[in-house]
């Protein structure tokens, strides 16, 4: 039996946030979806367990890791949906997205993929929602930090779709693979993703390909969803070298007929020093991990019910006294649903409150901060 939506989800070693996530699709009652998550870390055993939570999904155990793309693949192999949803497990969407994205595709015929606004924990927008063909240019001035100093409106030096306005719909060169909408027609005929790319870049690779098939690639702001970049890939010790191999197979497969070899070796070479100064910091960070907190200051304006039940697991909250200091609003999952947590984030008006999000489901307490990396199960 087909139905509408078919929403595909990767994971390895999966983690905490995914409570998050299927927090958030259990809101939107999957009125018109199924939901697949490929397990690539074999026998997950926390996997199993997210089943046992939420029975609505249906989990596929791979024998290996074999990337994003081919998941992504072997999950669609088993799709009945018209539209395949490719979700990362570090998101949160609003409880209507079911039917904004139909929507979209209804009004939209020749869209082949669909991408949202995306923002972070903090609610700040992330231009990955909207990016232009990675150009040599544009890649090394925004990996090697430049971009903030270079003021070009040349797109080919534009790594993000800067002159797309944020909050208006339009047509675009990439999308994110952290939210991407994908017609049944286009993912058959273009084949899906490209398992020559084991994680990084198959998303680009995906919408331009959609776009040579004659279809069109949309930037659909009227979905805002979170995306807690990075948290499922820091964990990871490959993720230089994924993420820096992908881009030299990228630029192989796209300009090896255009570039002489000296100019594909320097930009090879130029990727691998970004990816030596990666791995650096990977391993800096690694070597001096973020330590719990069993205390905080708490925004006045928590309620007392929530702080009591912080205080009975051991958690320690003393009340700010003063508005202009930095503080944490504690919010609940049974207070808050997603679509209002995202309207919150975005709008909140004093940028210095960081959030907690007690997800009382599961007892696990989130910072809603992508600077840090804090998450603590009080059960």
């Amino acid at each position: 039996m087909s139905i509408p939506i078919s929403i595909i989800t990767v994971t390895y070693h999966a983690t905490p946030l995914e409570h998050l996530y299927l927090w958030s699709l259990a809101a939107s009652g999957l009125k018109h979806s199924e939901i697949i998550l490929i397990d690539n870390a074999g026998q997950d055993s926390f996997v199993d367990k997210l089943q046992q939570d939420y029975p609505f999904i249906k989990v596929v155990h791979n024998k290996e890791n074999e990337g994003f793309g081919r998941a992504c693949n072997r999950g669609f192999a088993m799709a009945r949906g018209d539209i395949a949803l490719f979700l990362n497990p570090d998101t949160i969407v609003p409880e209507d997205f079911e039917e904004q994205i139909l929507s979209f595709f209804k009004t939209h015929p020749n869209c082949g993929a669909m991408g949202v606004k995306m923002v972070d924990g903090c609610g700040c927008y992330l231009p990955e929602s909207k990016r232009n063909f990675p150009t040599p240019a544009a890649s090394l001035l925004r990996f090697s930090g430049l971009h903030r100093l270079f003021t070009s409106n040349a797109q080919k030096h534009q790594y993000y779709a800067r002159k797309v306005p944020n909050a208006q719909p339009a047509k675009v060169p990439v999308l994110s693979g952290a939210f991407m909408a994908v017609s049944r027609k286009a993912m058959e005929a273009t084949d899906g993703f490209d398992p020559g790319f084991f994680m990084y870049a198959e998303d680009i690779d995906l919408s331009v390909r959609i776009s040579k098939a004659g279809m069109e690639v949309w930037y659909n702001p009227a979905i805002t969803a979170i995306h807690f970049k990075g948290e499922t890939t820091r964990r990871c010790a490959k993720f230089p070298s994924l993420f820096y191999d992908s881009m030299v197979t990228f630029y192989k497969k796209y300009y090896s007929g255009k570039h002489s070899a000296l100019t594909l070796l320097t930009i090879s070479s130029f990727i691998q020093l970004l990816k030596f100064f990666s791995r650096i910091k990977q391993n800096l960070r690694n070597a001096f991990p973020q330590k719990p907190r069993n205390s905080c200051v708490i925004h006045p304006d928590t309620s007392a019910e929530i702080i009591k039940k912080l205080e009975k697991s051991g958690f320690f909250a003393r009340i700010s006294t003063s508005m202009k200091k930095q503080s944490h609003l504690l919010l609940s999952s049974k207070e808050y649903t997603p679509t209002r947590l995202i309207a919150f984030l975005t709008t909140k008006p004093n940028r210095r409150i960081n959030i907690l999000l007690l997800h009382e489901e599961s007892g696990i307490l989130y910072e809603l901060n992508d600077k840090k990396d804090f998450v603590r199960i009080l059960k």
